[in-house]
């Protein structure tokens, strides 16, 4: 019983990152390729950062989203590219990317670009 328990939870490990495990921030694109990635099926996000610093981020239809508002550190990962249009307090836009298959996170305090790559440890 020990065994099989031990087992679930090892199938668990790249998913569930620990809050202080190493980031670096998503990609940033340009317009063309965040559209180009649309286009070609990739999950779509987009966040509003207000002035309060707060950060509404909203995903397209049929995209449900591993992170919560009380759970925000937990890493994510999705089986196909995700873009995220930015929308700054000032009305700047900027985009970044995330791979297929990228164990990623949102990190508040890493504003504007508060999507996280989490650095596997041969990336460290």
């Amino acid at each position: 019983m020990l065994l099989l328990g031990l087992l679930a939870l090892a199938a668990c490990g790249p998913a569930w990152a620990p809050p202080n495990a190493p980031t670096r921030p998503c990609d940033i694109i340009d317009a063309a390729a965040f559209n180009a990635a649309r286009e070609s099926g990739a999950a779509v996000g987009r966040a509003r950062i207000y002035e309060s610093g707060m950060v509404d981020l909203s995903n397209g239809p049929g995209v449900s989203h591993c992170a919560t508002y009380s759970s925000t550190m937990r890493p994510c990962r999705r089986p196909n590219d995700y873009v995220i249009e930015y929308t700054q307090a000032d009305g700047a836009v900027f985009y970044v990317h995330v791979p297929a298959n990228t164990e990623y996170r949102f990190n508040v305090r890493a504003a504007p670009n508060t999507c996280q790559i989490i650095l596997a440890p041969a990336q460290q």
